[in-house]
């Protein structure tokens, strides 16, 4: 009865905003943002909330998408990270969205202080030493050093010792606020993903006035110490990580790539790395020929993050499989994605949208790393490491290295941990995937069991964090509850997707394939896909990268495509391509792409390739072996 009482209220309140963000702006000057196409307004803050110091302020940037028919709320959207700039990201989550969101309300995003291009906290060289360096257990004073060498020298590249003591949680709530205030102080929609989830729940918990509802996605447990909520998150990636091995198996493809046992292939050689890095023949983009070290520290960080999403886990079997037979290319391509190292040089980069300095700014002032000196601090949590290893075979790294990081910060968080949220007269819609391996489900449940009028979507597989992937469920139970005020059907529901992304099996893996012309040529088509470095550029600068086995490969960026540059580049031992590519994503029918390349193996010709978006069909031409090149044609 009480559930059905709240409902009706609910129900009972405006449909609508009282007044749309546009006519609330009042004397917020509005321009066009840098980092997106949204309006962005700044806001002038105190530089500490808690000190009587006005001279002493901070901007912070708020980019807002105006509803373009009609407003019927104001959402307040808080990314992950911590670190994750929301102007940088914002129109890549609208787009994905279904456009009534757009539509139909009011979304405001933030880059949050220690974040954004005027006061980011981002240390490239000292997160790329902590990132890569490698460390053991066997090697307690190694691991101590790794994490005391972060802790000072990451603050002395940013350099902004007046910022880094004001850059948390509590801090930017109260930033959030003040913009609230300075519209005129409506109630809102809150929505947090990953860290997100964090700000949101503090945020309704110190502002409950300010709350129309409560949307929290890949849930943080507010009431977890430092120690539980990295044993509770490393124990699940264990989890997910074998779910990922044994889902290979079930996948024909995968299965016959890995040629094993999925899990023996990762322990294998994760075994073999453990003893010592392997050294890989790496090709730079003058087409010079280097060793590079592949070491256990990226192997471990590969496998973790490739947990975050269906198609991750794809992409990180495919590498292991490739691995499984000789080419480490790919597994240390991925490694250098995923610590953000220049694969020319190792050496960090910087993102306009992450700021890795503001994870630890933020992460180690949020929480507690235990009581003590700095060295005792380190000293227990070393010990609850050795306590912990056997839960923790394949990613234990996870579960102490930031923790370490955190001791030696010069900035601590409070010893006391926030109480549950509790919800409150506003609906609380938590969402999470059970093969979340950051913010496991069990975070998401402690947070439905502890929160007044809350229900959960809880996917099985997926991704971590659920809203705005295309899938009907979550995004309609939110949009009905967002647009209409509809609360969903039951207080708990389950819907699922499948853990593993379309697999995409390694190319040319027999002799019968290399001499195919066709074959080859497909190869190639399918291989511009999958090749890591290709996977993460930004499709607006030129790239030159190595192929794995020799030579180079080229991407330009054009006005309706890519054109792509092949010079004796040999994506397969003892194979070599030179020739063109060019591929259209015009929208139209010229869709699809056209390779002109000169194929030199054991059998070697000049072929030209065709493939239409349009009508899923590809065609040859050209010469193999000096004879005409043709297509095999299929037999009953």
């Amino acid at each position: 009865m009480r559930a059905q009482l709240f409902a009706l209220a609910f129900l009972a309140c405006p449909a609508f905003a009282d007044t749309a963000l546009i006519d609330r702006i009042g004397d917020l000057a509005l321009e066009p943002c840098d980092l997106s196409s949204l309006s962005c307004a700044t806001l002038t803050v105190p530089l500490d909330h808690r000190a009587n110091d006005p001279e002493k302020t901070l901007d912070i940037t708020f980019a807002l998408s105006l509803a373009s028919v009609e407003s019927r709320g104001i959402l307040f959207f808080y990314v992950g990270g911590p670190g994750g700039s929301g102007l940088a990201s914002a129109d890549n989550y609208l787009s994905a969205f279904d456009q009534d969101l757009t539509d139909y309300l009011d979304v405001v995003f933030v880059d949050q202080r220690g974040t954004g291009p005027d006061h980011g906290l981002s240390c490239p060289n000292a997160q790329a030493a902590f990132d890569t360096a490698p460390v053991s257990l066997a090697d307690p004073e190694g691991v101590l050093a790794v994490a005391r060498a972060y802790a000072e020298d990451c603050p002395a590249e940013i350099g902004r010792p007046d910022l880094m003591p004001v850059v948390n949680s509590d801090q930017a709530i109260r930033d959030f606020e003040l913009f609230r205030q300075k519209i005129g102080a409506p109630k809102v929609w809150l929505y947090g993903e990953s860290y997100g989830t964090q700000v949101v729940q503090a945020y309704a918990t110190l502002y409950p006035q300010a709350v129309r509802g409560v949307i929290v996605d890949g849930v943080v447990d507010l009431n977890l110490d430092a120690e539980g909520f990295y044993a509770s998150y490393t124990t699940a990636a264990e989890s997910i990580l074998t779910r990922t091995f044994a889902a290979c198996a079930e996948i024909a493809d995968c299965a016959a790539d890995m040629g094993d046992d999925a899990a023996r292939v990762y322990d294998a050689l994760a075994q073999r790395l453990a003893k010592e890095p392997a050294l890989v023949p790496f090709t730079l983009a003058d087409g010079s020929m280097t060793q590079r070290p592949l070491t256990a520290t990226l192997l471990e960080g590969n496998a973790f993050y490739a947990l975050y999403s269906p198609e991750g886990r794809a992409e990180f079997l495919r590498a292991l499989a490739a691995a499984g037979r000789g080419n480490l290319v790919p597994m240390l391509q991925l490694g250098y994605a995923n610590m953000y190292l220049d694969p020319e040089t190792q050496i960090g980069l910087e993102d306009p949208g992450w700021y890795g300095a503001a994870f630890y700014a933020i992460t180690c002032t949020d929480y507690d790393s235990g009581p003590g000196d700095v060295e005792t601090r380190a000293a227990a949590i070393l010990e609850e490491a050795r306590a912990f290893a056997p839960n923790a075979p394949r990613l234990l790294r996870a579960y102490y290295m930031e923790r370490l990081a955190c001791a030696y910060w010069p900035h601590q968080g409070p010893d006391i941990r926030p109480a549950q949220y509790a919800g409150g007269a506003w609906p609380t819609l938590v969402l999470n995937s059970d093969a979340d391996p950051i913010t496991p489900s069990t975070m998401a449940y402690s947070v439905l069991d502890s929160a007044q009028n809350a229900y959960a979507v809880i996917m099985q597989g997926g991704p971590h964090v659920i809203w705005g992937r295309g899938f009907a469920c979550p995004d309609a139970i939110v949009q009905a509850l967002l647009f209409e005020g509809t609360l969903p059907a039951a207080r708990e529901q389950l819907c699922s997707q499948d853990l593993i992304g379309g697999y995409t099996p390694l190319t040319l893996m027999t002799a019968a394939d290399q001499s195919d012309p066709a074959a080859v040529a497909r190869a190639v088509d399918i291989e511009l896909y999958q090749i890591i470095p290709l996977t993460t550029w930004d499709g607006v600068d030129p790239i030159t990268l190595g192929c794995d086995y020799g030579g180079t490969l080229t991407a330009t960026a054009t006005y309706d495509g890519t054109d792509y540059s092949f010079a004796n580049c040999s994506l397969w031992p003892g194979l070599s391509i030179t020739g063109q590519g060019v591929e259209v994503n015009a929208g139209d029918d010229r869709d699809g792409i056209t390779l002109t390349l000169a194929v030199s193996s054991r059998q070697a010709g000049d072929i030209v390739y065709h493939y239409s978006t349009v009508t899923e069909a590809f065609s040859l031409s050209g010469t193999w072996n000096g004879a005409p090149a043709l297509l095999t044609r299929p037999m009953p």
